[in-house]
């Protein structure tokens, strides 16, 4: 039985939301250990800066996606 164009997309959609989904938390995690190690006193001086610096790009993306879904949950409040 062949799948709609509809079918198709939507497992598409959800195929890519997971494997997105799976990327960030890998990433977090790999954030989560360098922490650790930091926390240890494990890493140097510049390693600790170079964190510091990943931790706060991650920190501003989820600052800006959160503010971005925050965008659309007023649209869809007020439409319609």
């Amino acid at each position: 039985m062949a799948l709609t164009p509809a079918e198709k997309q939507r497992r598409y959609r959800e195929r890519s939301k997971a494997l997105a989904q799976s990327s960030l938390e890998a990433v977090e995690r790999g954030l989560l250990q360098q922490v650790e190690l930091a926390e240890r006193g494990e890493l140097s001086a510049v390693e600790r800066t170079v964190l510091a610096d990943e931790l706060a790009d991650a920190a501003k993306d989820h600052l800006w996606r959160a503010h971005h879904l925050s965008k659309l949950a007023m649209r869809v409040r007020t439409s319609g």
